[in-house]
């Protein structure tokens, strides 16, 4: 009777959790997971309408009217999609504490709440900054300023050309010379002078 050889294999040991990688001797790993940082969560943006009312879009500035999803309906009850936008208005809207013409975007409906209510107590429900707004100065001081220094101080034009012009008479300035008889030399330099242009 022949007996059968039984060779028992080593048992295997297997490690779970956070010990595995200090077992294994693949200390990198576990330190690069302890290092990774947790992306700090991003701040979410109110995108509602009374929020972003007035800032962009075709809405209104103050009031926050907007377009309307409706149907126009045929004989047939064939039904078609149709915005009903709203009647906004660009108009240029005195603020009388500040002295000062603003451009708003704005419905018909607010032209009469702003004679009723207030531009300021419209704009401080929409949160509407006026300040940040481009405006007209209408204040009488600036009128005074205007009256004794002329006109305001403007921007410098960096494409202008800064040397005279150079002189050039067109050819019906000269048909017309020759035909009345005219001093040429004379009318020229007259001509240039008018025009700010260089005389030879």
């Amino acid at each position: 009777m022949s007996t059968a050889m039984l060779t028992l294999k080593p048992t295997a040991t297997v490690s779970h959790g956070s010990k595995s990688a200090f077992a294994a001797g693949n200390l990198t790993a576990k330190f690069q997971k302890m290092a990774m940082t947790t992306p700090s969560p991003v701040a979410r943006v109110n995108t509602t309408v009374e929020n972003i009312h007035g800032k962009s879009g075709r809405k209104c500035m103050l009031t926050g009217k907007k377009a309307n999803n409706g149907y126009t309906v045929s004989f047939s009850h064939i039904r078609n999609k149709k915005l009903q936008g709203a009647n906004l208005q660009y108009k240029r809207v005195y603020w009388p504490e500040q002295q000062r013409y603003i451009r708003l975007r704005i419905s018909t409906n607010a032209l009469k709440t702003i004679n009723k209510v207030g531009l300021e107590k419209m704009a401080e429900r929409a949160g509407l900054d006026l300040m940040s707004l481009a405006y007209t100065d209408a204040d009488p001081k600036r009128r005074e300023w205007l009256v004794e220094n002329g006109a305001a101080p403007a921007k410098k034009n960096k494409r202008a050309p800064t040397g005279p012009k150079k002189l050039f008479v067109p050819k019906w300035k000269q048909e017309r010379m020759a035909k009345k008889g005219q001093d040429v030399a004379a009318e020229t330099k007259k001509f240039a002078e008018r025009w700010g242009m260089q005389t030879a």
